[in-house]
């Protein structure tokens, strides 16, 4: 018995009418979620014909083409499932403004090693500082790199493991949070949480350590971090797998958020400042 799997497809006329090829090649290449292929491959048959390009060159044509769009497809993809608030890029980030930056280990961490080896970052520094903004710069260059990426505040993730614990799907979400390459955790240290919240949270990082890469921004010093989970014994612990494989980025700078309000001030509502944006 034949497989029906492995049948020939039918031919063209084969059900008494005639379908034109080019429909059967779009249904084809619709089929095999070829979606440039079917866009370009007349114009690229048109430009083959003029530079007198041979087969294989126009097929490596239309494969190189597929291939870019392809890629940036799964770019935007990863950009939308990571949740950033806004898309912050190195290029409008004022490295002038923040001295205490250590500029040439950030264009090293551009590089995404860093996630390769599953190591962290921790950045510190006054509110206004642009520690958000690296934050997510970085997160934007893990997912042009291909790495999976989750962003999400220290206090909006306690409180969606909360929720998700009296909704019995605390597993699941778990689940998540550990698959993830790159954990992005902004603004630890603006709220205190409770010895649940801190136990869930830590819970968390704690299944990530050497599993995948978390980058975290925290106002507050080391030593000051207890006044956030409540407990010496377990901010211990934390900062003990934390800091075992971590780059730590200080900015210790002056508030940009202030220093434009200044700004504005000095010069007048209707100023207009040359742009230059660190921060949040």
């Amino acid at each position: 018995m034949t497989d029906p799997v492995m049948q020939p497809l039918p031919a063209l006329t084969e059900m008494g009418t005639s379908v034109p090829p080019q429909i059967l090649l779009s249904n084809h290449l619709k089929a095999l979620k070829l979606p440039t292929f079917a866009r370009e491959y007349e114009k690229v048959a048109m430009e083959a014909a003029g530079s007198r390009t041979d087969y294989p060159g126009y097929l490596l044509r239309l494969c190189e083409l597929e291939r870019i769009d392809r890629e940036r497809r799964m770019v935007e993809r990863r950009i939308r499932l990571a949740r950033f608030p806004h898309t912050k890029s190195f290029d409008t980030f004022d490295f002038a403004a923040q001295p205490s930056l250590n500029k040439p280990l950030v264009i090293e961490l551009v590089r995404c090693e860093w996630i390769t080896t599953r190591s962290n970052i921790i950045a510190l520094g006054p509110s206004g500082t642009g520690k958000t903004h690296v934050a997510l710069a970085l997160g934007l260059a893990a997912c042009q790199k291909g790495h999976s990426v989750a962003f999400v505040t220290a206090a909006a993730l306690v409180h969606e493991l909360m929720e998700a614990r009296d909704e019995r799907r605390l597993r699941q979400l778990q689940k998540h949070l550990a698959s993830v390459k790159l954990l992005i955790l902004d603004e630890l240290g603006y709220v205190p949480f409770t010895a649940v919240g801190s136990e869930l949270l830590f819970e968390v990082l704690s299944q990530r350590y050497e599993r995948g890469s978390t980058l975290i921004t925290s106002n507050l010093p080391f030593d000051e971090w207890t006044s956030v989970f409540g407990s010496e014994r377990l901010t211990g612990a934390l900062l003990d797998r934390l800091t075992h494989h971590v780059h730590i980025l200080e900015m210790n700078g002056d508030s940009y958020r202030l220093a434009s309000s200044r700004r504005r001030q000095r010069h007048g509502p209707h100023h207009t400042q040359q742009e230059e944006v660190p921060p949040p």
